[in-house]
């Protein structure tokens, strides 16, 4: 039996909820190390608490049981999360393909959706390669891509002040001091700060939703002049090539010329759109 049908079984015997409202019981949760986080429908809200009361009875092993809010503002910093039941500490470490990664679940978005692409990219990275992350978040790609040991150097960029502190943090708790960098500010001025000290990519990670368009003339600064790789993150729908082709008109105008070498869908964004991942190669026209 699923989740949805042994919560529903939970509440219809205790009488917690009108026989009406059962169908609007969420069918699953994310789980952040025993933190359940649940979506609950509007009409739910008002018996939020009696619904997480009867978590522990089907997960014996949960320590709380949150009620998801929304993804705001331009640090998409979770907004509205509400504590519904158990210990209300909101600091917790995952690991996930042998990574560890601490943050504050209320004031850092973590998409465990992202997984594959969290455990694909470090397998890409060639020895010797020198990468920029630019929208590096708590480490997400970088502390990945540093614990393979292959990368020369990975300068990780973040302008949240609560992920940057975090993105510390987890490149001391993985122990990778010496393979990554980080920076705190806007990508663009540190791309221009980084070119200026001599430092060009052969790999440049580009993972932000919605997809950086004003941060693709920067990163185009900050490569090599050939085989270089860029990692580009989009919304589109599943068989549209907008998310190249916008990338590549303004790689055109600059000089560029383009390759896509891979396009992989993530998971579903919103209806009919799709979380898009392109890796792209990049070399100057001849």
């Amino acid at each position: 039996m699923g989740f949805k049908q042994q919560l529903q079984e939970k509440l219809r015997t205790a009488k917690i909820l009108p026989e009406e409202l059962l169908n609007l019981v969420p069918k699953g949760f994310q789980d952040l190390n025993h933190r359940v986080i649940l979506k609950l429908h509007p009409d739910l809200e008002e018996h939020a608490e009696k619904i997480a009361s009867k978590i522990p009875e089907i997960l014996p092993s949960v320590k709380a049981v949150w009620n998801r809010g929304q993804i705001k503002g331009k640090f998409r910093t979770p907004m509205g999360l509400t504590h519904l039941w158990g210990d209300p500490s909101t600091e917790v470490i995952i690991t996930e393909n042998n990574v560890r990664y601490k943050f504050d679940f209320t004031k850092i978005m973590f998409a465990k959706g992202n997984i594959h692409e969290r455990n694909l990219l470090p397998q890409k990275i060639q020895p010797g390669e020198i990468i920029i992350d630019m929208f590096a978040g708590i480490g997400y790609f970088s502390l990945g891509m540093g614990k393979t040991g292959r990368a020369e150097h990975i300068y990780s960029i973040e302008w949240n002040p609560d992920a940057f502190q975090y993105l510390q943090e987890n490149i001391k708790l993985n122990h990778i001091e010496e393979f990554i960098t980080p920076y705190f500010g806007d990508c663009k001025e540190i791309i221009v700060e980084l070119v200026n000290k001599g430092i060009l990519a052969d790999r440049i990670v580009m993972g932000l939703l919605p997809a950086p368009v004003d941060a693709i003339s920067f990163a185009l600064r900050a490569i090599k002049p050939s085989g270089t790789i860029i990692v580009y993150e989009g919304v589109e729908p599943k068989d549209s090539s907008s998310l190249y082709d916008e990338f590549e008109k303004i790689a055109n105008d600059l000089g560029f010329q383009c390759h896509l070498l891979e396009r992989r869908i993530v998971k579903a964004f919103k209806p009919h759109e799709y979380h898009i991942v392109e890796e792209i190669l990049v070399k100057p026209k001849e």
